[in-house]
């Protein structure tokens, strides 16, 4: 995560436009009880920082036939 944060300053330097970055993650659950604790922890994330006007979306899905569980966070910068 740090290189992605570095790349991202590097593009960004010198310019003031506003900007939204996107992290998108794949989890590959072969246990239900992760893609349950995935759940529990985003939910936990959203309640914690509800009030972050940083935090604009977060999107969760679930493949039950591939074991898999994709989560989008989108944040203003």
């Amino acid at each position: 995560m740090k290189n992605t944060i570095r790349l991202t300053e590097e593009i960004s330097k010198n310019v003031s436009a506003r900007k939204h970055v996107s992290t998108k993650i794949e989890y590959f659950c072969e246990k239900e009880e992760d893609a349950k604790t995935l759940t529990e922890n985003i939910m936990r994330v959203l309640t914690k920082n509800l009030g972050d006007t940083n935090l604009a979306k977060i999107t969760y899905e679930f493949y039950p036939s591939e074991k898999k569980v994709e989560v989008e966070i989108i944040e203003h910068m």
